[in-house]
Parts: structure tokens; C-alpha cells; sequence
């Protein structure tokens, strides 16, 4: 079973509405057009986009347990949770930081060449931190929808965006963090609030979140349909 860069259940959150919900349409820098592709890897003449091929990556396998073991919450609070826009308890809250603490880490190229305890460690620090952040959760109508990509997670500081979160402190005031959540839903993580707000994004929060998530793009990004709002 080859290593994934997204879980399956994660995917099927980007899934072609007029399709059959087992696929979803990518875009590849070496193709250079959209293309329908399976959520899931099946028998296929071609490599599957999901598959991660990034050598930062093909060994850092340390963090796919926790993966694992956190999955079917996840799985249900996408699914189920969020839609009811309801306030998280504390075990729900717990896993979906974990979850969001895990698409952020798991994918850093710099976890190549760490132990798993400093991977163990640094996915704990992250999902505390995320646990104590505010949420804010946007939701687009049609005919928007967010886009996700093989790196999700973006961490934006005072007037700048790095790579990754691991040089520089999260806990400035003004630091968020924004993650595509399904096609309908993303994640918005600030200091300046607390708790959970569910709100309609407006289509310059929208672009800017689907911006942010283009940017960070290595190797694909999906999409219900084969376009980027804006």
C-alpha cells in the first residue's frame, strides 16, 4: 500500500459533485490541465497522484500511526460535525486538532532526517497550540468551493508566509493558520478570538484561502471541478 500525502476520507471531502463521490479533479504542474482521478488508488497504468514520490518524505513514516489512530474521529467531524455547526467538546476539539496538527507536520520536508520522538514531539506542540487558537470555520455556497493540495496546512505571520512553522514562534498574536477542510468548509485558527465561529466566507476570504493553499502546492492540487474560484 503506497504512502498518501492525503487520507482518503480527507479526499472524498473534494469529491467532483457530479460524479460518484470517488473522484476528484487534480491539477499537475507537469500536465498542465485538470484531470479526473480516483480518491482512492486503484489498478492503473499511471502513478496515482496521492502517492507520495517526495524522497523529504518517503521515509517519514513516523507520524502515519497517529494518522491511523486519529482517522475515524476525524473522519466523523468532518463528515457529521462540522455541518452541524455545533460547538466541539473537548475530546472532539482535542481530535480534530490532532488532525489538523498531523496534515501540517506530516507533510514539512524538513521531517526528514528527525527521530520519532522530535516528530512525536513537534505534532504534539502543534496540536496543543491549535487546541488553545480560535476557529474560525468559512463556509462557501455554490458556486465557490475551497481547493486542497498535497500541502494543506499554511501558517501565515506578520507580513510574510514561510514554508513551514518549525523557526518561528506561533504564539504572535497575529499569526493564523488557515486549512482546507472540504470543498464546503476551511479551517481559519487565530489568537484574536476563542472557541468556534461558523460563518459564510466572503469571496475575498474565499480567494485568499484558495491562494494560500495554490501557494503551497508541491506536487497537486484538488478540486471538486476543474477550476480555482478567482
Amino acid at each position: 500500500m503506497a504512502r498518501t500525502y492525503l487520507p482518503r476520507f480527507y479526499l472524498e471531502g473534494f469529491a467532483d459533485p457530479e460524479g460518484d463521490g470517488s473522484s476528484v479533479w487534480v491539477y499537475r504542474a507537469p500536465i498542465g490541465e485538470w484531470k479526473r482521478a480516483a480518491s482512492a488508488e486503484g489498478p492503473s497504468a499511471d502513478r496515482w497522484f496521492n502517492a507520495i514520490d517526495d524522497p523529504a518524505l518517503a521515509d517519514g513514516s513516523v507520524l502515519d500511526a497517529p494518522l491511523e489512530a486519529v482517522s475515524p474521529e476525524a473522519a466523523r467531524i468532518l463528515r457529521q460535525r462540522l455541518p452541524a455547526r455545533e460547538p466541539f467538546g473537548p475530546t472532539e476539539r482535542e481530535a480534530a486538532a490532532s488532525f489538523f496538527a498531523l496534515l501540517g507536520i506530516r507533510l514539512a520536508p524538513r521531517l526528514e532526517g528527525l527521530d520519532l520522538r522530535e516528530a512525536e514531539s513537534g505534532h504534539r506542540a502543534l496540536a496543543a497550540l491549535l487546541r488553545e487558537m480560535g476557529w474560525v470555520v468559512w463556509e462557501a455556497e455554490a458556486p465557490f468551493h475551497f481547493v486542497t493540495s498535497s500541502s494543506p496546512f499554511l501558517v501565515a505571520f506578520p507580513r510574510r508566509e514561510e514554508d513551514h512553522f518549525f523557526t518561528l514562534d506561533l504564539r504572535t498574536p497575529s499569526t493564523e493558520i488557515t486549512l482546507p477542510l472540504t470543498s464546503r468548509v476551511a479551517l481559519h485558527a487565530t489568537w484574536k478570538r476563542r472557541g468556534e465561529l461558523w460563518r459564510r466566507v466572503s469571496e475575498d476570504a474565499l480567494l485568499e484561502i484558495n491562494f494560500r493553499t495554490c501557494q503551497r502546492a508541491r506536487k497537486f492540487l484538488v478540486s471538486p471541478r476543474p477550476a480555482v474560484p478567482g
